[in-house]
């Protein structure tokens, strides 16, 4: 095809889905570096992408949008757009597409096949050194001129926003350098032991200068159950939004927790990470990538990975693929991080 003057990528959800679209956008815009890329995405979810150089401007929906309004925006797009990248590939984005007729456009492709034999059968088809960003990278094959380059995901955050992200924690009493810690998850399966975090905790307040921010939304009641009485402990669930919390993650020295949305943005920030896999896997999207960061998962259990998200539950009678993760290899991992 022609080189496009204008784009839209389609992506509409989650966090950690929206920042692996990264890597894909990093490629659009060097493949056509004067094109106008939008990225359309649900509106609470957009504040991740701002400040994205690879972006021109954020289209935002809400979650609640009718079908009748899906199509009626699809319409008024139709004239806008001489390519659509789907990365999504869902019932909602199908309809935004199939409203904006006679363009050129590229549909990301769902490995269910390989993913449910994966699940159920314990098959694994999928190539060596697969993951989320090699996938999203498939739909883009022909207008990639033979580029076989998977760039890393990013994000950007302002100076401004690392400076009030500083005084935020400075006013909260942290004054030196400190790890985020994210226990949380879409789903208790893929959330590691209080006990864990807690066994982790008293070892680097012990051994290190470090300090702990525990990050989390309001309902993330595990951020109450681990925190522990420690001046150097900072619990701020549910007092930061997207864009704050963002800005604390990137000032950090490392972070740690499930395989959730923050973990992968901080990767995304330049910042390694502890990366806690249960019942997912690489395969399903998780992992982390930063040469310096460790994905800590239970390679031998035959029943893993499960699911596609956490979402299934553990029809053992312990959830090996968490309680066989331990302190000290957590304990472990981050201080390999800390010394380089």
């Amino acid at each position: 095809m022609d080189s496009p003057r204008t784009i839209l990528v389609l992506r509409f959800s989650s966090i950690g889905d929206i920042v692996q679209a990264t890597s894909p956008l990093a490629t659009l815009r060097n493949r056509f570096p004067n094109a106008r890329i939008d990225f359309m995405t649900l509106s609470h979810f957009a504040p991740l992408l701002e400040n994205q150089p690879s972006i021109n401007r954020i289209i935002k929906i809400n979650s609640s949008e009718s079908v009748m309004t899906l199509r009626s925006l699809g319409n008024r797009l139709d004239e806008d757009y001489d390519l659509v990248v789907d990365l999504h590939n869902s019932l909602r984005t199908k309809i935004i597409r199939r409203r904006i007729v006679d363009t050129e456009t590229l549909v990301y492709k769902k490995p269910r096949w390989k993913r449910l034999k994966l699940f159920q059968l314990h098959i694994n088809d999928f190539v060596d050194g697969f993951n989320q960003r090699i996938l999203y990278h498939e739909c883009l094959k022909p207008i990639l001129n033979g580029q076989a380059d998977i760039p890393h995901t990013t994000l950007s955050i302002s100076e401004n926003e690392k400076n009030q992200a500083i005084k935020l924690i400075k006013q909260n009493g942290i004054e030196n350098d400190y790890l985020i810690v994210i226990p949380s998850a879409a789903w208790e399966t893929k959330m590691w032991s209080v006990e864990g975090y807690k066994s982790v905790f008293t070892n680097l307040l012990k051994e290190t200068d470090f300090s702990i921010i525990i990050l989390g939304s309001e309902n993330d009641a595990i951020c109450d159950k681990i925190d522990i009485d420690d001046s150097r402990v900072l619990n701020l669930k549910g007092k930061t939004d997207l864009r704050t919390s963002l800005s604390i993650v990137n000032n950090a020295k490392a972070v740690m927790g499930s395989d959730t949305g923050l973990v992968h943005a901080a990767e995304a920030l330049g910042v390694p990470g502890v990366m806690i896999m249960g019942p997912t896997s690489v395969e399903t999207g998780g992992g982390t990538f930063l040469e310096n960061s460790a994905t800590l998962a239970n390679e031998d259990l035959w029943c893993r990975p499960c699911s596609q998200n956490g979402k299934t539950p553990c029809y053992r009678k312990e959830q090996y693929c968490m309680t066989s993760i331990t302190p000290e290899n957590v304990i472990n991992s981050i201080n390999s991080i800390l010394s380089e």
